[in-house]
């Protein structure tokens, strides 16, 4: 995501809006509820603000009503055709329920699917009553899109009775392999073992753990929050607009920032989900709790309590909302009742502290060539991170150019900057980094919604690193990414080397803190903190020769075979993309330094290609998984799996 850190006052009519439906409910004797204002607001920003809001009000509701839909069933296991028919009503009118200050559909369509998750419920305690023999020769359809909704309950029944199945036939078979001991071979042993006689003390074994899964996934999804579940219908109501423009929920933008800074205020520990318990999964080196000395990878965290306050019981409580109870502001206290593995109980104390999560930063390396030959610098980026929250925080522009110096005293004979993976960030730092390769000139021009041109240029006029370069791509490499990439191409200063072409998201975006127009609009409701934020498609973004990335990505120059080409990986795939278009090229000079043939490299990359059998096998496995992605019928015969 591209991102320019900034803070508006929202424009007259948006704030006309909000206004309106306060007074109007003032007259009727009731305060706007949380979820209006919250509405409202988003709402109101995205109209005023986005790059390009749709003038089609019932195009869009219907745009709304799908990804909504998608979001909330995206597998087609709940819902029912018939249901699918009382719905469709709404399909037209969410841009009505906005205006109105109502959400009929939302509630309607809660209130249908709870009733399902009960009714499937239900259904799956009495499947797993009977032992499964897995002798009929049936099969379950795996992929969502080649098959259409349960036409009515019956229907509904039958698809979760062979979801049952089959979830059951995969924890018997896990439970198999995993009583043979030696994992060694067993692939090879695998036909064989199918073709055993049903083992029934395993069988049982795994339908109490499926029903185990089942019970917690169901109960989890009735109990999740009103807060939590709005806010999955708001980035509906967002993502309709484009595929980058999104409703952050308070959890979720919290985790957005740490992603973006790379910092945490918290105990340094990794966790996840281990049956009904949070599972220290590592510790992170130089942490909190790496420092205190007693919490283990393998402990499980039963309670934590604030201080001295009253322990809270984490028992089967999603991995995201325990991080709640144990992230907390640096220099205070986290008591944390543990379970060892050896079945000690324990409590431990932690002071918290900021954790820096290192694997988020730039890293250099130095790669020997052959035992005499040149060496070469290596940087792997994993975004472009800028921790906007500290006046002096740490930068991805500013860490390349720290592991550039280095890199330039080992001496080496050029250096290649990884993007691969890398989704993107911040748009200061992507301009700041491709200005650290050139002596100057434009970076990138991005284009607003009244179709004003602003051109970004290298801040500085001097350059840190004029050697060889290479800039590795792939089809996960965006935004920020591909502004680099496509600026450095531009020049002619670097080599792009990857899949043959990368994402195609060629937009910026910016964030609305809601908290700030809250206090802004209506500072009664106050209590209603916190809104969380909005990130929306302000600009898009062109490359200095006037053309897009927006949709077509970069153009590598020396392809690769690509693991990722199997999987529909790319802005083209995603629904409701901005189009494709361009501007007037800037006025730019070409690198005037080391040039190179492209022609003689691709025929020698062609050449090593074919020779090396590591890309031989990337292909056969890209052509494998192909295979089975067609293949998406799973047998429910225990001869056949």
């Amino acid at each position: 995501m591209m991102r320019r850190l900034s803070l508006r006052v929202l424009p007259v009519a948006a704030g006309i809006i909000l206004i309106i439906l306060v007074l109007t409910a003032s007259l009727t004797g009731q305060e706007p509820s949380r979820e209006q204002v919250l509405t409202q607001m988003v709402m109101s920003s995205l109209s005023a603000w986005h790059y390009a809001p749709p003038t089609k009000t019932d195009r869009w509701s219907e745009q709304a009503y799908d990804l909504y839909l998608q979001a909330i069933d995206y597998n087609k296991r709940f819902f029912t055709q018939g249901d699918l028919k009382t719905l469709a009503a709404y399909r037209g009118k969410l841009d009505d329920e906005v205006r109105q200050g109502t959400h009929e559909f939302y509630d309607r369509s809660w209130e249908i699917l709870s009733n399902r998750i009960r009714e499937v419920q239900s259904y799956t305690e009495s499947f797993l009553v009977e032992p499964f023999t897995f002798a009929t020769d049936e099969y379950l359809e795996t992929d969502p899109q080649k098959r259409d909704y349960p036409k009515d309950s019956p229907a509904l029944k039958e698809l979760w009775r062979k979801i049952v199945k089959a979830q059951t036939l995969s924890v018997y078979l896990d439970l198999l392999l995993e009583a043979e001991g030696d994992p060694v071979g067993l692939e090879a042993q695998f036909k064989t073992i199918v073709q055993r006689p049903l083992e029934p003390e395993l069988e049982r074994e795994a339908r109490a753990k499926v029903g185990k899964d089942l019970k917690r996934i169901f109960q989890r999804a009735l109990a999740e929050k009103q807060e939590d579940r709005y806010a999955r219908y708001l980035n509906a109501l967002a993502s309709s607009f484009d595929p980058h423009t999104n409703y952050f929920g308070p959890k979720v933008k919290e985790d957005f920032d740490i992603e973006m800074s790379g910092t945490l205020e918290g105990i340094g520990a990794t966790l996840q989900e281990d049956g009904d318990h949070i599972k220290v999964v590592s510790i992170v080196p130089g942490g909190p709790s790496w420092r205190q000395g007693k919490l283990k990878a393998g402990d499980l965290i039963l309670k934590v309590a604030q201080g001295d306050g009253e322990p809270v019981d984490l028992t089967n409580m999603p991995v995201d909302e325990a991080v709640q109870y144990i992230r907390g502001k640096k220099g205070t206290e986290v008591t944390l009742t543990i379970k060892k593995p050896d079945g000690q109980l324990e409590e431990i104390t932690i002071v918290r502290d900021v954790v820096v999560i290192e694997e988020t930063y730039a890293k250099s390396a130095v790669i020997k060539t052959e035992k005499n030959g040149p060496k070469v610098g290596y940087i792997t980026l994993p975004s472009f991170y800028h921790d906007f929250n500290q006046p002096n925080g740490r930068t991805s522009s500013g860490d390349v150019r720290k592991e550039l110096e280095k890199l330039k005293k080992e001496q080496v004979a050029g250096v290649v900057l990884d993007l691969r993976n890398n989704g993107g960030g911040a748009l200061d730092d992507a301009v700041k980094m491709a200005g650290l390769f050139i002596e100057s000139g434009p970076i990138v021009q991005s284009k607003d919604q009244k179709g004003d041109i602003t051109v970004f240029r290298d801040p500085d006029a001097g350059i840190v690193y004029d050697g060889p370069l290479v800039v590795m791509v792939n089809s996960l490499s965006a935004s920020a990414s591909e502004i680099v990439a496509a600026a450095l191409q531009d020049y002619g200063r670097a080599v792009i080397v990857g899949s043959d072409h990368t994402f195609g998201k060629g937009t910026v975006q910016g964030m609305v803190n809601l908290d700030y127009f809250l206090d802004y609009l209506y500072p009664r409701q106050a209590a209603y903190k916190p809104l969380g934020s909005l990130k929306l498609t302000e600009e898009k973004y062109y490359r200095i020769n006037g053309g897009a990335t927006q949709l077509k990505g970069v153009e590598s120059d020396l392809i690769l075979p690509d693991p990722y080409a199997y999987l529909e990986i790319g802005e083209k795939y995603y629904d409701y993309p901005l189009p494709w278009d361009q501007v007037k090229a800037l006025n730019y000079q070409e690198w005037t330094g080391g040039k190179w043939d492209l022609a003689t490299l691709r025929a020698q990359s062609v050449q090593r290609i074919a020779a090396n059998l590591n890309f031989d096998t990337v292909q056969k496995n890209i052509e494998l998984v192909c295979k089975q992605q067609e293949e998406s019928l799973q047998p429910l015969k225990l001869a056949k799996f």
